[in-house]
């Protein structure tokens, strides 16, 4: 019975997005059949006597002494949410570390290749959350290939910063806009409440010097809430669902 009620994980924890975003079918994980197919004590039988590769080809779940917590695959949208966090973490660390404080303010900083970086995986983190909000690859591309002029423009000899504040505003609005389309109001309102505090922050510069390091740490309460925007997704729900059963079984076991 607890089995069967961590199946139904996904129905409350994935929320319903718009049609206009294609989402993944639950039957193109040909281990959810398997799951609602076969009693839960016979799963569990049978898993206790198969091979990693034979538990997560069968059933979708993993089986590791290294991550015990890692029960099945995570969603897609989250995958894609935490290669663009982890891609643009290293160059934002990098140029604030080393060389935003070292550099004299106006060109010498403006044009340094670390700031020209730092941008760059802006962009890229801005095309990953595309997917993490939406989960489709349709409209990925659309904001990968607005991303990808911008990150070109990046490389010009000519750095505009004007410019340059509007695209990366423009990239962020297109993976937050999901979010409003299929009816997450209230998280849409987290979100951009940060936002706004972020962009007074980073443009009134109203408490001095520190006030790049308090958008800096504003910011970082964005993350979560991108993944929760992530797990939310329909398409998000066949893995959560596989994860929750998987939980349940390995305690079975």
């Amino acid at each position: 019975e607890r089995a069967r009620e961590a199946m139904e994980v996904g129905d409350s924890c994935a929320g319903t997005d718009a049609s206009f975003f294609s989402s993944a079918d639950e039957a193109s994980f040909p281990w959810m059949q398997n799951m609602m197919e076969y009693n839960p004590a016979t799963i569990a039988q049978e898993m206790s006597s198969m091979s990693f590769y034979e538990s997560y080809e069968k059933f979708g779940c993993i089986r590791s002494t290294m991550f015990p917590s890692l029960h099945a695959l995570p969603p897609l949208p989250v995958l894609a949410a935490t290669a663009g966090f982890i891609l643009h973490t290293p160059f934002s660390f990098m140029y604030h570390w080393k060389y935003a404080h070292r550099l004299p303010p106006g060109l010498a900083r403006i044009e340094h290749w670390s700031r020209r970086f730092d941008h760059v995986f802006m962009h890229v983190i801005c095309t990953c959350m595309s997917y993490a909000t939406s989960g489709s690859w349709n409209y990925f591309l659309a904001c990968a290939m607005l991303n990808a002029d911008c990150i070109y423009r990046q490389f010009l000899p000519e750095v505009r910063p004007r410019r340059n504040l509007i695209r990366i505003g423009l990239s962020v609005i297109a993976y937050t806009m999901p979010i409003l389309w299929w009816g997450n109001v209230i998280l849409f309102g987290k979100i951009y409440a940060i936002l706004l505090i972020c962009f007074w922050l980073f443009a009134g510069y109203p408490i001095g010097g520190w006030s790049h390091s308090v958008f800096h740490a504003t910011i970082a309460l964005l993350p979560p809430l991108l993944m929760t925007a992530a797990c939310d997704l329909s398409s998000s729900r066949a893995q959560i669902q596989t994860a929750a059963m998987c939980a349940v079984l390995k305690e079975e076991m």
